[in-house]
């Protein structure tokens, strides 16, 4: 008996250390943990524990807005405001008598618009922080902020708007979903525009409600600056207008046209034709189209509105053609290669180490000077010229133009030009840039390198943002004219002016002539490249110019891409817009019309023209007497191809029309 009590003695013991042994681990093992939890990850936990307990509220800034150089808003920002409120503080506490409650929800009615029993309805929500009104006026929601402090908060809830739909949007561009540019100045200067998010941060507990020892913390949104551009929306919608019709009356796939300022560099007025909205970028504009492009496969409608955002005076490469004989010769006559009264022999073609590189048509002009050979535009005498130059003297002035190089203006997707390398070009190809061909450039170089004939020969940086500004209206930065360099002596320079002043009176590009500002410049006809080789059989018909050239204040370069109908020759399809685009906006500008002796004055509207006689004339001669005149030709019937004589016009000869107005010219 007594060794059975002593076996369950010692059995007991061990079990009482055992248990005593697990019971000590178990507390180590709690201790550990304990030690782990608010020692080593105390700050983990206590940072989760605030983010737990944090409401986190951003406040959209106001994107600032895209003026015109008078002001007038050409992109602007939306602003709607909302109404939140903490209901805790506004309705629920036990510290707020019923009084109270029924004075917030009156009050809170009022402001909002809302009647009163759905207002308590939000209030009575079991959610803390509730959208008590939106779309609603600054006005209130200040008086409401101010009435109730911080028991409120105040979110803006912004969208982009354009208010004169198409007008000038390749050069506004658009923004996102984010409200983030993404496209043309809207993207070049969306850091300035965008301002700065502001946010509201509050202390609560899992339901929302404020923590007794919890913080508010409100940082304001900054605000975007806005940026007052160089255009002028008057000159900008003689622009459009223009080209739109042009593109319609010549069946052309586009047209493109960029005024510049000619001593500053400032863009008046830059358009490439088909727009599109920038309220609706993702559409195209017009029904028809619309329904075109919802039938397109997803990549098929990405290509086309890539191509329909595409600013063509920026973007879109080309060969200038005869226009680029301004370029050429200003460089010979400059680089002392050349004289004015130098004389040149064209014989309809120059042998260039056995090929035969032809004039157009085959024309022979004989013997002729500079000023000749422009107004001709003579491709053998600009091809000898660039010959005469040398590959090092020749591509130095390409450089000194900004042949060879972009322009940097502010926009985004500027192109870069195509030239031959000069240690590899042969001298055909060589002799043909001389007359613009085999060379691909952007409009904006051609209207910046032209433009410095008429500026005592300095290039300046095109550009079309003058001025940054805050909300105020008070200016953040200033943009100034740049000057790049010298390119030509201002002797070249008032000598090429001559040159481009004879080309338009005596030369190709007659149809741009307007009474009383002496209009200069430069027709061209350029093949247009194959996809796979050679050229296409399509053409891009130009014309750059500058008035008055006593003193020149703009520049302009009208392109059209394949006209299909009434002409493909520069000088009858690009020099016409050219000369209404010019006359307009100079009569705009208060450029005040110097008429030579015997030349017919006309009044500065021109709103009475009279329909000359065409009948019996061929129908391109018809078609340059009708625009010289200030009227627009249409052949009829319209599937008309090739020359024909002209048996019946509408209206008659003799009639007096408005200016502009159609003359009907009929084959049969």
């Amino acid at each position: 008996m007594i060794l059975r009590r002593n076996t369950v003695g010692v059995m007991n013991r061990r079990r009482l250390a055992w248990g005593f042994f697990v019971i000590v681990v178990l507390f180590v093992v709690l201790a550990y943990r304990l030690a782990y939890w608010q020692i080593v990850r105390a700050d983990d936990l206590q940072e989760k524990a605030v983010m737990m307990q944090k409401v986190d509220m951003q406040i959209d800034p106001v994107r600032g807005n895209i003026y015109d150089k008078d002001m007038k808003p050409l992109a602007q920002t939306i602003t709607e405001y909302e109404l939140y409120g903490y209901t805790q503080y506004l309705y629920k506490s036990s510290d707020i008598t019923e009084p109270q409650r029924n004075g917030t929800v009156v009050t809170l009615a009022r402001l909002t618009g809302q009647k009163k029993e759905d207002v308590k309805k939000i209030l009575e929500s079991e959610d803390n922080l509730v959208l008590i009104g939106g779309n609603l006026e600054q006005a209130d929601v200040e008086e409401a902020k101010a009435i109730f402090g911080d028991n409120v908060i105040v979110k803006t809830k912004v969208s982009r708007s354009y208010p004169n739909g198409t007008f000038a949007s390749h050069i506004l561009g658009c923004v996102n979903e984010e409200n983030s540019g993404r496209i043309g100045l809207e993207y070049q200067y969306n850091e300035i525009l965008a301002g700065v998010p502001g946010r509201v941060v509050r202390t609560t507990d899992r339901d929302g409600n404020t923590l007794s020892q919890g913080s508010t913390r409100y940082y304001p949104a900054e605000d975007g600056y806005s940026v007052v551009t160089t255009l002028d929306s008057v000159v900008q919608s003689y622009v459009e207008d223009e080209i739109a019709a042009g593109q319609k009356y010549y069946n052309a796939d586009s047209v493109s046209c960029i005024v510049m300022e000619t001593k500053t560099g400032n863009i008046l007025a830059m358009a490439t034709t088909p727009g599109f909205d920038p309220n609706n970028a993702g559409e195209p504009v017009g029904e028809d189209e619309k329904e075109r492009f919802s039938k397109l496969s997803y990549q098929e409608q990405s290509e086309y509105l890539s191509r329909m955002w595409t600013n063509g005076c920026i973007s879109s490469l080309y060969e200038p053609g005869s226009t680029f004989k301004l370029i050429t010769a200003s460089s010979a006559l400059d680089s002392g290669t050349i004289g004015q009264d130098y004389s040149y022999n064209c014989k309809n073609y120059i042998n260039v180490d056995g090929v035969m590189l032809y004039c157009l048509n085959y024309h022979t002009h004989g013997k002729q000077t500079l000023t000749e050979a422009v107004a001709n535009s003579c491709n053998t005498a600009h091809a000898q010229m660039a010959l005469d130059m040398g590959i090092d003297t020749y591509y130095n002035y390409l450089n000194l133009y900004g042949m060879t190089d972009i322009t940097g203006i502010d926009l985004p997707g500027e192109a870069s030009p195509l030239v031959k390398d000069k240690k590899t070009i042969h001298n055909v190809d060589f002799a043909t840039m001389g007359y613009g061909q085999g060379i691909s450039i952007t409009p904006i170089q051609l209207v910046t390198a032209v433009s410095v004939i008429g500026n005592d020969g300095k290039l300046m940086k095109p550009k079309l943002v003058k001025r940054i500004i805050d909300s105020n209206g008070d200016t953040v930065e200033e943009i100034p004219d740049t000057v790049v360099r010298q390119v030509i002596s201002e002797e070249s320079a008032h000598q090429m002016c001559d040159v481009m002043l004879n080309a338009v009176e005596d030369g190709g590009g007659s149809l741009a002539s307007v009474p009383g500002y002496r209009v200069g410049g430069k027709t061209g006809t350029a093949d247009i490249p194959g996809e796979h080789g050679g050229y296409s059989g399509a053409v891009i018909a130009s014309f750059i110019g500058m008035a008055p050239m006593d003193n020149p204040d703009i520049t302009v370069v009208v392109i059209v891409n394949n006209p299909k109908r009434h002409g493909t020759y520069g000088s009858v399809v690009a020099a016409p817009i050219a000369g209404r685009i010019i006359e307009k906006t100079l009569e705009h500008r208060g450029v005040e019309r110097v008429y030579a002796e015997g030349e017919e004055e006309a009044t500065t509207t021109r709103k009475d023209a009279t329909v000359p006689d065409v009948v019996g004339m061929n129908s391109e001669a018809a078609k340059s007497e009708i625009w010289s005149y200030g009227l627009r030709p249409v052949v009829m019937p319209e599937s008309t191809e090739g020359r024909f004589q002209v048996v019946a016009q509408n209206p008659a000869a003799g009639t007096k029309v408005e200016y502009g107005s159609n003359v009907y010219i009929y084959s049969e």
